[in-house]
């Protein structure tokens, strides 16, 4: 039986994981921005500046191997 080749992912395990923390992160300080009784604009905002935040800090703490 013939081997298939195998491609390589679309994004490294390093790359999924600092993108899947930085998402999360953000959901969960835009939520708990809406819970402490702001408004869905300001919310998401405060959600979305921290994702990039995030990948820039677990960048510099995740080191490739």
């Amino acid at each position: 039986m013939p081997s298939t080749p195998t491609r390589p992912g679309l994004l490294t395990l390093r790359t999924t994981v600092i993108l899947s923390i930085s998402l999360l992160a953000g959901g969960v300080v835009g939520g708990l921005t809406y819970v402490s009784g702001e408004n869905v604009p300001k919310s998401l905002l405060a959600g979305l500046a921290t994702v990039p935040a995030g990948v820039a800090f677990l960048h510099q703490m995740i080191h490739p191997t």
